[in-house]
């Protein structure tokens, strides 16, 4: 089986069939809904958010059991999903 992996800043390192979304900080922090939800995964000690970006995220990846706060762009981790050079064999 082959699977391709995202890096998303620091030592992150996630497969891309886990992401579920990718969203623009900016657009993260507008909405009123996706402030509730991270608000609640805060409090969810079932969902971890991992701040890689160290307090200065231009990105959110979000997967079924956390949410990464990462200083790449949604463009280029967008390009990094696709890049066949993050392909790795289980």
């Amino acid at each position: 089986m082959r699977y391709l992996f995202v890096h998303l800043g620091k030592n992150a390192v996630i497969r891309s069939d886990d992401i579920v979304a990718i969203i623009d900080w900016d657009t993260m922090q507008e909405s009123e809904l996706n402030q509730l939800y991270l608000e609640r995964a805060r409090r969810n000690q079932r969902i971890r958010i991992k701040d890689i970006a160290e307090g200065q995220p231009h990105s959110v990846v979000i997967t079924a059991n956390s949410i990464y706060l990462s200083t790449v762009s949604t463009t280029t981790l967008k390009k990094r999903a696709e890049n066949p050079h993050y392909l790795a064999w289980e």
